[in-house]
């Protein structure tokens, strides 16, 4: 039959440019497009077959056929599924150029849900245009006796014409243009199917690569495709050795995951997936830097839509790898649409928390192996302790800190687990005026007592601190060591920021061991009468170190009975920037006012007495004066903070030394 020219609208041009070049941004995707269709065009064929026995005659045996002539330039898509008459081709194929208007186009660039518009005006075939110059297309449905031919070089006309033919099938010519002959490379195309159609469930067939053995032969066609995808079996199927594999070919890490987790959900949402965990560091890949790309993948209906689709999950995960599919999304969605779609937000919500589930399990039942994870992750994992405000009670339980009784790092659940009432210690600051329980070393307690304790709100104590040394050379140290009671040591720079945020965990309250709130409770009314003795004798003399150092420094001096045989220590009031807080913020730029602290005397100490004692001779004495100002020196020191003039602290260190030797 002759071949009828038809034309397109004014408009059509600015069209193809816009599906081209700004809803198909990758080119590659071109051949995952048509793969797509054919798929989906068989899958409707053999639906109609199970109510028209004798709709797929002799022909059964469903294929997708794809053949590369390099010296034509010509990549060949081939089929037999059921497609379109000559009316379908017009309504179908032409529609998308002919009642598209201005108006609409303009509104398609501005909307944002244009991926939605797509499916319905066959918007998949021009894709094509983005690596041809030329399409041609060869299609039979089983309700027409002839075959349609549409060809078009994406100017302002197409050809249509018939020609008779037998079978059903449907063949798409891509006659390629100048500057994208690397599709030509069988190669290339290989790589395609593999990364973007690789699970597509009808077999797509290529011929076999060229050989020695095959050279003067007809190559046969071979399967590239796997056709089914692991998460698509059921799990009882698959072993160990497969989904480490899988795992490798997913994140490049060809070390054993510590752990992975299968889910197939059919409720509200519909979508399956695998994560892995990893148990080392990735040599391949660093997770160091949030704003870099990781390989989290999505898949719709088995085809790959976003190859990094890393807003699906937390950037706090991102050390997970991980594969999600689900048939209840466009296969056309936009990196865009990941951050707003509803669907998408429920999925990141439901993977985080299963996610979080297995960790703790992991580090519960399988402490050695999620130890050295820890080793490899933990900077992740706290830095978003600060920053996830909604999860960071169960991102702090599934860290780790060291522990001054068991000399080791252990996790929040563990210091819990032994504590049991101690009256020695108590803090102003408890939760609703509820007494707290004190943790230690409990390895002598019962199973009930233990049990009892749950119940009850505790107090977990920490300290920070620049090390570990530092942290158990603290002055306030020695009296949790003496009564057995732990105290957590947060020696990492980033502890300042968690603790910051983090003021309980689980309801049950975390205080500093420096915190001018925490006191001690007298063991008879005689020490307490003591204290306040000791108080009013020295009085005069805090005032007057109070004003020697300056008020705008110090909020308070004041005799302490917590010191242990330690001499001094400056301490914070409550909600107050630790120095080591206002240091770091110091050096980010921010302005901090001066911070005031409380400086804790020891008033058994010799060295307290001895002041003392220069107080009463003479409130003057230069002696006095250097013995104040070194006294607070050294407490400033103990504090990780800065000297003020390191150069007057050794003059005085060795003025004194010079007196002991006289």
């Amino acid at each position: 039959m002759k071949n009828k020219q038809y034309s397109f609208e004014a408009e059509t041009e600015r069209l193809l440019e816009l599906l081209t070049h700004s809803i198909y941004s990758n080119k590659e995707i071109f051949l995952r497009e048509l793969i797509s269709d054919s798929s989906d065009a068989i899958d409707k064929a053999r639906i109609k077959s199970l109510t028209d026995i004798n709709y797929l005659w002799d022909n059964s045996k469903f294929e997708i056929k794809i053949d590369v002539d390099k010296e034509k330039w010509i990549i060949i898509i081939e089929d037999n599924w059921i497609w379109m008459t000559k009316d379908e081709v017009i309504k179908n194929i032409w529609t998308i150029a002919k009642s598209w208007t201005k108006d609409f186009i303009e509104k398609l660039k501005e909307s944002r849900e244009q991926n939605t518009l797509i499916w319905q005006f066959w918007v998949w075939f021009y894709s094509a245009f983005m690596i041809a110059e030329k399409v041609e297309l060869e299609t039979k449905s089983n309700d027409s006796e002839t075959s349609t031919i549409w060809i078009s070089q994406w100017k302002w006309t197409f050809e249509l014409s018939e020609w008779t033919k037998i079978s059903r099938w449907t063949i798409i010519k891509l006659i390629v243009k100048e500057d994208e002959k690397e599709f030509l490379e069988e190669w290339k195309i290989r790589e395609l199917i593999k990364k973007y159609s690789n699970y597509v469930s009808i077999p797509i067939m290529m011929k076999e690569v060229e050989s020695e053995e095959n050279k003067d032969k007809e190559r046969k066609y071979e399967q590239i495709n796997k056709t089914k995808a692991i998460w698509n079996k059921n799990k009882s199927e698959i072993k160990d050795e497969e989904y480490s594999e899988f795992y490798s070919q997913i994140s490049y890490d060809f070390q054993k995951p510590l752990t992975h987790i299968h889910i197939n959900t059919e409720w509200m949402v519909s979508y399956k997936s695998i994560l892995f965990v990893p148990n080392e560091k990735n040599m391949f890949g660093s997770n160091d830097d949030p704003s870099k790309e990781y390989w989290p993948k999505l898949f719709v209906q088995n085809i790959l839509i976003l190859e990094k689709a890393k807003d699906l999950l937390p950037v706090w995960l991102r050390f997970v790898s991980w594969v999600i599919e689900t048939s209840d999304l466009p296969l056309n969605i936009s990196r865009e649409m990941l951050q707003s779609n509803s669907t998408l937000e429920k999925i990141k919500k439901w993977l985080t928390k299963k996610i979080l589930e297995r960790l703790k399990f992991e580090l519960k039942e399988n402490p050695t192996n999620y130890d050295k994870f820890l080793q490899n992750y933990w900077k992740i994992l706290k830095e978003w302790i600060y920053y996830e405000s909604e999860l960071k009670q169960e991102i702090a339980g599934i860290v780790k800190y060291y522990s001054l009784l068991e000399n080791k790092e252990i996790a929040l659940d563990e210091y819990l687990e032994k504590c049991r009432d101690e009256k020695s210690f108590t803090s102003t600051n408890n939760i609703s005026n509820i007494e707290t329980k004190h943790c230690f070393d409990s390895t002598e307690n019962s199973d009930k007592e233990k049990e009892e304790n749950k119940k009850e709100l505790k107090t977990i104590y920490y300290i920070t601190a620049k090390s570990l040394a530092e942290a158990k050379a603290n002055p306030y140290i020695d009296q949790f060591r003496n009564k057995n009671i732990d105290v957590l040591l947060l020696v990492d720079p980033i502890d300042e920021w968690i603790v910051w945020v983090l003021n309980e965990y689980n309801w049950n309250k975390l205080v500093s061991i420096t915190s001018s709130n925490l006191e001690i409770m007298q063991e008879n009314e005689e020490t307490k009468k003591d204290l306040q003795e000791k108080s009013k004798e020295f009085k005069d003399l805090f005032e007057l170190i109070k004003n020697t150092i300056g008020t705008d420094k110090l909020e308070e001096v004041k005799a302490s009975l917590r010191l242990w045989e330690n001499i001094w220590a400056l301490t914070t009031k409550e909600w107050s920037l630790t120095p080591q807080m206002e240091k770091m913020m110091k050096s980010m730029g921010q302005q901090i006012p001066t911070q005031k602290r409380i400086l804790e005397l020891n008033p058994e100490n010799e060295v307290i007495k001895t002041m003392l004692e220069e107080f009463k001779k003479d409130l003057k004495s230069l002696k006095l004066q250097d013995m104040i100002k070194y006294v607070y020196q050294q407490a400033i020191l103990l504090e990780w903070w800065e000297l003020e003039d390191y150069r007057w602290f050794i003059n005085i260190v060795n003025k004194f030394i010079v007196n002991i030797k006289n």
